[in-house]
């Protein structure tokens, strides 16, 4: 796609590839809205590209226990960013409350929210015998059905909308509840015997509702986006969302929530229900705010599920036994991860799928600094060593690929170099030990004398000096450019106390900005607090000392200084009790 300035007017013809996934669902969603652009522009050349998402890879294991964010988003954001297409069409329940740097959304108007009961014999909720089996592949479903009628027997259902509508006509199920909105772009609402009352059954933040995602510097040449949204829907559902964020998130919190405009009164409700998952325990709040206070409407809800208790349901859910999920090494354990949000997945994944309700709570930013480096700066040297994957990325955004072909490739471990490998870069030199002590080594052991040899560093702008002083101390020259800055972000007042109620078990720091920002974010009070039931796991020794530096104990550093050799330290602390501290 060509480039255009934000601000520039909409040009007639210019091609728009719409990403999406490859159900039915999402592809009569997609064509709803590629059928509103054409409305809007006659003109514009609209075409749909296919993009298959881990979600629709796995069709046979509860969400629940999948883990992990953007199952059915991620891949198609990752082709946005890299302009294989210029939107993308999203069911907003389905993206991460965390949005990628450099992606926004806007809502068009929002469907039905509510949730549908389907059967072939049963009219309604109320009428199903006792006993009777109910399909749902929702935590939140099956919560507030059993907090209505803790008789049902409740079991899991995947699929598309045929496939559960089937599995209840083919007599597997008594019933099923599915999403009213989906059922009627499917053109399915003959199924609908009951729409399920709130009172009944809350919905899932931002349900019924789409998200068009788009690159902010790209919204000058679509204007039509602006015709396309519902300020109305955007509002109920960045009230919902917030809401969610606050609560955590990604963790498998069974939550229900609604927000309402209502036109005629300048007012906006939000209801909200959390409950464990036997449906045993309930906790809810409602408010109502003028129009003109609506946007605060989730923070007025989130004290009142504190004060009635969610820090109880959360660790009820927590502790909820399932068939097999005991079995998982860290069930049970509440890790708080405080990497970066682009670059958490590597991590909260695994931990997820080892059982862990993962609470993500990002202490830095990655913030690009624009250098300016001219090609002969860069051929005239002989080695390129690089210390994070965040100086990859930050490098390849200023410079391209083919420009350091004649280098040869230094990285600090297997993470690094998996990402200039993807970016087609050989790595000539990779250390057993993934310090700057270890990159030093492994470049002398490989190179011998380093006397006259030119290293280019892009680096962080905060960096240790012990790599520039080991190669200028044996008479090589370094070149150093400062590609990036970690910064801390702000973090309101309710997502620490939402930390705060989480009460991890264990926290992970990954670099020392980390540790440091995560310190400076919760004061000195909140941070004695969270040392009473915390442990804290460090990636590597220089990460240990800026922890330790802050009074707190590191129960769990890996030998091995990356991602996977963090997650088994945690796996092996949680398992075996073993304290991989120096």
């Amino acid at each position: 796609m060509r480039r255009l300035a934000t601000g520039t007017r909409v040009i007639a013809g210019m091609r728009v590839v719409v990403g999406t996934r490859g159900s039915a669902l999402a592809r009569r969603q997609t064509q709803r809205i590629v059928d509103r652009i054409h409305t809007l522009c006659p003109d514009r050349d609209v075409r749909i590209e296919i993009i298959k998402t881990k979600g629709d890879r796995i069709v046979d294991t509860p969400l629940a226990k999948i883990g992990g964010k953007g199952l059915f988003t991620k891949e198609i954001e990752t082709a946005l960013l890299d302009e294989r297409i210029d939107l993308a069409v999203h069911s907003l329940k389905d993206l991460p409350v965390e949005m990628p740097d450099g992606l926004a959304v806007v809502v068009p108007e929002r469907e039905d929210p509510s949730d549908a009961f389907v059967s072939v014999r049963w009219p309604g909720l109320d009428a199903l015998p006792e006993g009777a089996t109910v399909g749902t592949s929702s935590l939140r479903r099956r919560a507030q059905l059993l907090a209505y009628r803790p008789d049902l027997n409740v079991v899991d259902l995947r699929g598309n909308v045929d496939t559960r509508i089937r599995r209840v006509e083919e007599g597997d199920m008594d019933a099923a509840i599915l999403a009213t909105a989906g059922l009627r772009r499917m053109e399915r609402g003959d199924a609908i015997r009951e729409t399920l009352s709130p009172d009944i059954m809350l919905p899932a933040p931002g349900q019924g509702a789409l998200a068009i995602q788009y690159r902010p510097e790209d919204a000058g040449a679509f204007g039509f986006l602006e015709a396309l949204t519902d300020s109305a829907a955007t509002l109920e559902v960045e009230n919902e969302r917030a809401l969610l964020a606050a609560l955590g998130g990604g963790c498998q919190l069974p939550l229900g929530a609604l927000a309402r405009v209502d036109a005629a009164t300048d007012m906006l409700r939000l209801r909200a229900r959390v409950a464990t998952l036997d449906g045993a325990r309930c906790v809810e709040a409602d408010v109502a705010l003028p129009l003109g206070r609506a946007k605060e409407a989730w923070r007025d809800i989130l004290d009142e599920l504190l004060a009635g208790g969610v820090r109880e349901i959360l660790e009820s859910v927590l502790t909820s036994a399932s068939k097999d999920g005991s079995a998982e090494p860290l069930f049970g354990k509440r890790v708080a991860v405080t990497r970066a949000v682009s670059q958490s997945d590597a991590l909260t994944n695994p931990l997820r799928r080892s059982g862990a309700c993962v609470y993500e709570f990002p202490t830095i930013e990655i913030e690009p600094v624009p250098v300016q480096m001219e090609l002969e700066d860069i051929t005239r040297h002989d080695w390129l060593v690089l210390t994070s994957a965040n100086a990859v990325e930050a490098l390849f955004a200023e410079v391209p690929a083919t420009s350091l072909a004649s280098l040869k490739t230094a990285a600090v471990g297997p993470a690094t170099a998996e990402v200039l490998q993807a970016r087609g870069i050989r790595v000539d030199v990779v250390p057993n030990k993934q310090t700057a002590e270890g990159l030093v080594e492994a470049l002398l052991q490989h190179i011998g004398d380093v006397r006259g040899k030119r290293f280019l560093w892009p680096r962080a702008e905060k960096a240790r000096d012990l790599l520039v002083q080991a190669l200028h101390d044996r008479g090589a020259t370094v070149t150093e450019y400062v590609v990036y800055r970690t910064v801390k972000p702000d973090v309101p007042d309710v997502r620490v106390d939402a930390l705060m109620c989480f009460a991890p078990d264990i926290v992970v720091f990954t670099s020392p900005s980390t540790a440091k920002h995560f310190a400076a974010i919760l004061g000195e009070a909140r941070l004695d607090e969270v040392k009473k039931h915390a442990v804290f796991a460090a990636i590597g020794p220089v990460t240990a000392d800026a922890v330790r530096q802050l009074g707190l104990e590191v129960a769990i550093e890996p030998d091995q200084h990356d991602i996977p050799g963090l997650i088994q330290a945690i796996l092996a602390f949680s398992t075996n009790g073993e304290t991989h501290s120096r």
